[in-house]
This record gives C-alpha cells, sequence and structure tokens, in this order.
C-alpha cells in the first residue's frame, strides 16, 4: 500500500511558553516540525483530497501562540491534539517543539520535545479516504 508523508520542518512563532517568569515576559522563539503520514496517495490534483500544508501552519501557529504553556512537553501535544482531530485521514504524527535559547545551562543551545503517536487502521476507521 502505498503512503503519503506531509513533513512541514521549521515553523517559526514567537511565543510565551515556559516555566520561569521571564520567559512569560519576554517570550522566546519556538520552533516546530510536524510530520503526517496518510494510508494513500491521493489519486485527483486536488487539494480536497489531501492535508492542506496551509491550514497545519495556521493551526500550528495558534496553538503556538494563542496560549501560554508552562511545558514544552504539553505545547507539543495540544498541537498534536488538534491535528488529531482536524484531519482524520492521518495514520501517524510526529510533532517537534524546540525552544533554541531555551534559559538553561545545562540545555546548551535548544531544548527539544518530541511527540509521535500511530493510530491503527482497525481502531481508527476514519483513515481511509471519503
Amino acid at each position: 500500500m502505498s503512503q503519503t508523508r506531509l513533513v512541514l520542518r521549521g515553523l517559526s512563532f514567537h511565543a510565551h511558553h515556559g516555566y520561569r517568569p521571564e520567559e512569560a515576559l519576554l517570550g522566546a522563539r519556538f520552533v516546530v516540525d510536524v510530520e503526517m503520514q496518510l494510508g494513500w496517495v491521493p489519486q485527483a490534483d486536488d487539494l480536497a483530497h489531501t492535508v492542506d500544508y496551509a491550514q497545519v501552519y495556521e493551526a500550528v501557529g495558534e496553538e503556538v501562540t494563542q496560549r501560554r504553556y508552562r511545558l514544552i512537553e504539553t505545547l507539543a501535544d495540544r498541537i498534536a491534539e488538534r491535528l488529531w482531530q482536524s484531519y482524520p485521514q492521518v495514520e501517524a504524527l510526529t510533532v517537534r517543539v524546540h525552544k533554541p535559547q531555551a534559559p538553561c545551562p545545562v540545555c546548551s543551545t535548544m531544548s527539544t520535545w518530541r511527540l509521535s503517536a500511530t493510530v491503527l487502521p482497525i481502531a481508527n476507521p476514519r483513515c481511509s479516504p471519503t
């Protein structure tokens, strides 16, 4: 069976996530990578038969910039949950959230959280194209 993988890397946003008060006040740059696996290759040259990556970018941007989370793990989870709910044709999903200038002396220059999940087709009847 053929599959399609949509990969968006380096989605950059300014937001105010973090545990420390100065992170809430000043904010920082967050970089998000998203990988979405679809169970089929679109047969038509039509955006309605696939995932619109511009809409994925907007959804990620809203999750990153509209709310504040203390942990990037929570942010990654919220992004993943939104994408799962918005795109039922996705069979596997990976979300990486990078915080390039994390204020942590032992973190060197970047802190990253990765969340991966797979939905089994048997448990998820929504994975077939309609």
